[in-house]
């Protein structure tokens, strides 16, 4: 017989929450959710609010994305990284004259990536990379968690729709990191080449070698090393060695202030940027986001060393990636979708305690507002989920009852 690890009353609130969470309501609220965006997204286009075209009165981050694939193109990347060559080739584009673009500041690397879209008109490279990497998001989704409503609901929180929106590459990220972490188990090496990829967004891979040194992962480590040696010189051959030094010139001139440009509304969502939005100061503010990178990273350290649930220390280092980040907005965020298909994977394997639902649905409901230190608070507060679960580790059940599937059937 499974014991109870709650007294009656929490079991009977747990009984409440187990009938109000169920998969068949999940599915049906999340296809709700998913299709009111769809419908937005619609209206906007037909109102030329949505800027599908180049023609749009507005703006997104895929105009550098496309602008940027260009310069590959014609072998000229290291001019992309000039903030003068940039800004005189987009006042050529349509529509891209009511942007503020500054210039290309990723790494030559991402270019693997966004090549082929400057080889499309702008409409159709627009479609075709929100299609393709959100199928590569929501098969991240799927591996975690294989079942339809999981993949559902990974289409309903607000940064899927705010990276939809920027045209951005929030969904590339989330997806790396998702299939990095699904495959360390069982495909190590498979696992090394997606961590390899990441370091397009270098960013959000901090913690990864923290981790994988506390558990010892080799296999991970030197595929990771080799993928990104090569991913780095495969870059120098195909777009010009000199887009290395521009890359680090643009990269060392933007570091000051670490910020997107100020006329536009794309607040940094990370520690750092809430204190800069608040008016701290740099000498301030960077030890802060230093000190929350370290304590995450000794979080994940010692998690990571210690034989505890798979699910739980992939949960902690997706949720730690995004806190560890510097630099990071809203679409960014498409990363907790990650930890938290983690988090209810290991809810399905050992069941759910009081409450973790209805918190992972006040922070699904709390993304919608990107802004101020909402984003930090929702990353702790999951953060504290997982640490909760892992305190509960080798007792004999963490629930008063079975585990159920994902919610229960009905």
């Amino acid at each position: 017989m499974r014991k109870s690890l709650e007294g009656p009353h929490t079991a009977s609130r747990w009984r409440i929450e187990n009938r109000l969470f169920t998969e068949r309501r999940l599915l049906w609220g999340a296809t709700a959710a998913a299709v009111s965006y769809a419908l937005g997204l619609a209206w906007k286009f037909s109102r030329d609010e949505w800027p599908l075209n180049l023609t749009s009165r507005s703006c997104t981050d895929f105009i550098w994305i496309w602008l940027s694939s260009k310069f590959g193109i014609a072998g000229t990347l290291a001019q992309a990284y000039d903030y003068s060559v940039f800004a005189a080739a987009a006042t050529g584009v349509p529509g891209a004259r009511n942007c503020v673009l500054q210039h290309f500041d990723y790494p030559p690397t991402l270019l693997f990536f966004t090549y082929p879209v400057g080889l499309m008109p702008y409409s159709v490279a627009f479609g075709v990379w929100m299609t393709t990497t959100l199928l590569l998001y929501l098969a991240a989704v799927y591996a975690i968690i294989p079942r339809p409503a999981a993949v559902i609901a990974a289409l309903t929180t607000y940064p899927v729709i705010f990276n939809v929106l920027m045209g951005h590459n929030g969904f590339l990220t989330a997806a790396l990191i998702g299939l990095t972490l699904v495959f360390i188990e069982w495909r190590p090496w498979l696992s090394g080449i997606f961590l390899g990829l990441l370091t397009y967004k270098p960013q959000f891979g901090i913690l990864f070698p923290f981790a994988l040194l506390a558990s010892r992962d080799w296999r991970v480590i030197l595929s990771a090393s080799a993928t990104s040696v090569i991913f780095g010189l495969a870059a120098a051959i195909a777009f010009g060695y000199q887009a290395w030094p521009s890359f680090i010139d643009a990269l060392v001139d933007r570091a000051s202030s670490l910020n997107e440009d100020p006329t536009l509304n794309l607040p940094l969502v990370s520690v750092l940027g809430f204190l800069r939005a608040e008016g701290v100061s740099v000498r301030t503010a960077w030890p802060v986001q230093l000190a929350v990178t370290a304590i995450v990273a000794a979080t994940v350290c010692a998690l990571w060393a210690r034989p505890f649930p798979y699910s739980l220390k992939a949960a902690t280092l997706a949720i730690g990636s995004v806190l560890a980040a510097p630099h990071a907005i809203g679409y960014d965020l498409c990363i907790l979708t990650i930890a938290a298909a983690f988090l209810v994977k290991d809810g399905l394997a050992r069941g759910f305690l009081p409450g973790e639902r209805a918190v992972m649905l006040m922070c699904w409901l709390g993304l919608i507002l990107l802004t101020g230190p909402i984003p930090a608070i929702i990353c702790i507060v999951l953060l504290m989920l997982v640490v909760r679960r892992v305190a509960l580790c080798g007792r004999e059940a963490i629930t008063a009852e079975p585990p159920a599937a994902l919610f229960r059937q009905r």
